[in-house]
C-alpha cells in the first residue's frame, strides 16, 4: 500500500474512534477546531514531503548509492542494520523536540502546535511548516555521519506519524492499558501530559515514539490521577488565536515565548 494512503487510513480510524470512545467531551472544542488543523495538515502534507524530497531523502538516496557514512562502510546484517537505523532516527527526534523547546527562536513555531486547546487525532498535524523545514535540515547532519538510508528514513515516518496520530487522539483507554503500553511506546495519557498548560509537566515526555529517550535523559513524567489536564498555553486562549491564519503569523507576532508557558 502507498505510504501516504496508510497513513491516511491511521488517521481517519483514530479520528473514527475518538467519536465512539472520548476520552474528553467533544463539545468543548470549537467548532472550526478540527477544520483548522486539518487544513494546517494539508498544507503540511504537500509541502513537508516537498521539503523532504530536496533534503532528507535526496541526502540519505546519494549515501546508499555512494557507500557513505557509518552504516554503509560497516559489514552487518541488513535487519540489524535498519533496527539501528530507526532507533537513532527515534533518538534524533527526541533531540529535535527538546531544541524545539529550549531554543527560543525554535520555540516560537512550535508553539503553534501546544497552543491547540483541545487534543485529538487533529491535533497530529497542526505543526507550521516552517517547523517541519528546520526539522528536516536539522535532520541532514545525523544522517549523513550514521548513513543511515532511505528504507530506514521511510519506513521510520510511517512509524513515527501513526504513533504520532495515537498518542494525540481523544481517546479514552483503560489505564493500565496505557501503562502497559507506556513501558515501550508513547501513549495518550503520557502525551497529555506534555501538552499541560503548566510548564512543569510539558517540560517533560518529550518521546514521539519510543519512551526510552525520555527514561535514559531523565524527562520522563509517569501518568498520574489527573488523566486531562488543561491543554494550551496562556495568551493564546482567545478564540481568534486559533483561527487557521492567525496560526500562520503566530510566530511572527511580538509574543514573550518562555514566559507564556510557565
Amino acid at each position: 500500500m502507498n505510504r501516504g494512503l496508510l497513513l491516511l487510513f491511521i488517521f481517519l480510524f483514530f479520528f473514527a474512534l475518538e467519536r465512539f470512545q472520548p476520552q474528553m467531551d467533544s463539545s468543548k472544542r470549537s467548532k472550526k477546531h478540527d477544520g483548522t488543523n486539518i487544513k494546517l495538515g494539508i498544507i503540511n502534507t504537500i509541502l513537508g514531503r516537498l521539503i523532504a524530497i530536496f533534503t532528507v531523502y535526496s541526502v540519505a538516496l546519494f549515501l546508499e548509492k555512494n557507500n557513505l557514512g557509518l552504516f554503509n562502510m560497516i559489514s552487518l546484517n541488513k535487519n540489524l542494520i535498519l533496527l539501528l537505523e530507526i532507533l537513532l532516527l527515534d533518538l534524533i527526534n527526541y533531540t529535535w523536540h527538546r531544541l524545539l523547546h529550549n531554543i527560543n527562536f525554535l520555540r516560537r513555531f512550535h508553539n503553534v502546535h501546544h497552543t491547540d486547546k483541545f487534543l485529538n487525532s487533529t491535533s497530529a498535524l497542526r505543526f507550521h511548516v516552517i517547523e517541519i523545514f528546520f526539522g528536516n535540515i536539522f535532520r541532514l547532519v545525523p544522517i549523513a555521519i550514521l548513513g543511515i538510508g532511505v528504507e530506514a528514513v521511510l519506513m521510520y515516518e510511517v512509524i513515527l506519524n501513526s504513533n504520532v496520530y495515537f498518542h494525540h487522539s481523544n481517546i479514552k483507554i483503560p489505564i493500565n492499558l496505557d501503562i502497559m503500553l507506556s513501558k515501550v511506546i508513547v501513549t495518550p495519557y503520557l502525551h497529555r501530559i506534555h501538552h499541560s498548560i503548566k510548564y512543569r509537566e510539558s517540560n517533560s515526555n518529550y518521546s514521539s515514539f519510543l519512551i526510552i529517550w525520555d527514561k535514559i535523559f531523565r524527562s520522563f513524567t509517569p501518568q498520574g490521577e489527573v488523566s486531562t489536564p488543561k491543554y494550551g498555553i496562556p495568551g493564546y486562549n482567545e478564540e481568534e488565536a486559533q483561527k487557521f491564519y492567525f496560526l500562520l503569523r503566530q510566530p511572527f507576532l511580538n509574543f514573550d515565548t518562555k514566559s507564556s508557558h510557565k
